[in-house]
């Protein structure tokens, strides 16, 4: 199936290695504490996604001894596996954030990985930056917040009390990034700036291209306006026009998309672009002495 761009950071999360049983043991309270049922009577975990039901077994396996039946959703309800559960991590662990259960640097970061696998979104590259972990509106999304406000990052908070749920949220591209970097999902973090970094080339670019577009239209408008002027002048006989006039007239007359440089370079001696810039100003004025 295809994945969005949530799906695929989740399963890349969830194919990253944990060394340590503290780091294992957090990632797995991270899912937990961030799912919709995390009780006392019943435990139950998403595992839809290609990989991460087989990850999330071989975890619990591994740090509570839970064997747990494949499906889209790992339900645990048995007392004597919840019993082992609590017990690694604390009593009131699904009301109250146990930091205890942290016995390392990396374990808060773990456990952020594991609460944005189960809750956790994110916007695809080239669209507006915005990461939200979407918690029960029990308490815990607050915890999580404060969790990553301590760590340096501070989010934003949106109540949705039609849904029972509170969005933990990050905007713009720095703070999306940090976030993405501070739970592991380095590549993702890395294909966010590249889109940034190609959106704005091609702003750039386009700014550039319309620039472009606007300086050639001023100088089409200038040559025809000169071009007419010179008609008229020639039309009425050359009395009275000053000789350096007359000689920029024809000219340009003859040379109609010539640049200013190349129309200098073209006189005897030559011109600089200002000179005959001057001269075709007064030409105009020449013509038409009303004419600004």
């Amino acid at each position: 199936m295809k994945l969005s761009f949530s799906q695929w950071v989740k399963k890349d999360l969830c194919g990253l290695t944990l060394k340590k049983k503290c780091c294992r043991r957090s990632f797995l309270y991270g899912c937990m504490f961030a799912s919709r049922v995390f009780s006392r009577e019943a435990i139950e975990l998403r595992a839809e996604l290609p990989g991460a039901g087989k990850s999330l077994r071989v975890l619990l396996s591994g740090v509570f001894g839970i064997a747990c039946e494949e499906g889209s959703r790992l339900t645990i309800t048995l007392p004597s596996e919840l019993d082992a559960i609590f017990s690694e991590l604390g009593s009131e662990a699904h009301i109250t954030l146990n930091k205890a259960v942290f016995g390392c640097e990396l374990c808060r970061q773990v456990f952020l990985r594991g609460a944005f696998v189960e809750c956790g979104t994110v916007n695809a590259p080239g669209r507006s930056y915005h990461l939200e972990f979407v918690a029960p509106a029990d308490g815990r999304a607050e915890q999580i917040a404060q969790l990553i406000a301590d760590m340096g990052v501070t989010p934003g908070i949106i109540h949705r009390p039609a849904v029972n749920s509170t969005g933990v949220y990050f905007k713009g591209s720095e703070a999306v990034e940090d976030i993405l970097n501070l739970i592991g999902a380095q590549r993702a973090a890395f294909k966010l700036m590249d889109a940034k970094i190609v959106r704005e080339l091609r702003g750039n670019a386009n700014r550039y291209a319309n620039c472009d577009t606007a300086n050639i239209s001023k100088t089409i408008d200038a040559a025809q306006k000169q071009i007419e002027a010179i008609s008229r002048m020639l039309a009425s006989g050359p009395d009275g026009v000053p000789d350096e006039l007359l000689t920029t007239a024809k000219l340009r007359k003859e040379n109609p998309d010539a640049t200013l440089a190349e129309l200098a370079a073209l006189h005897d001696p030559p011109l600089t672009k200002s000179g005959v810039k001057h001269r075709l100003d007064r030409i105009i004025k020449f013509v038409d002495p009303g004419d600004e």
